[in-house]
């Protein structure tokens, strides 16, 4: 979905990030993971897809 959004290298650059942000704080915490960090990636996540609509003119 990423391509179809438009989303060039940098902005899966940020994605492999926040990825790794997530994968660290379950390995720092196990099943209960980092709630800040997961609260913070899915705010970027959600900045990116409003940058980045699917459907730009709906």
């Amino acid at each position: 979905a990423g391509t179809t959004r438009g989303f060039g290298e940098d902005e899966f650059a940020i994605v492999g990030k926040l990825i790794a942000e997530v994968v660290d704080g379950l390995s720092r915490n196990g099943d209960e993971g980092d709630g800040q960090v997961e609260q913070r990636v899915r705010d970027r996540v959600a900045e990116l897809c409003d940058a980045f609509p699917i459907y730009p003119e709906l």
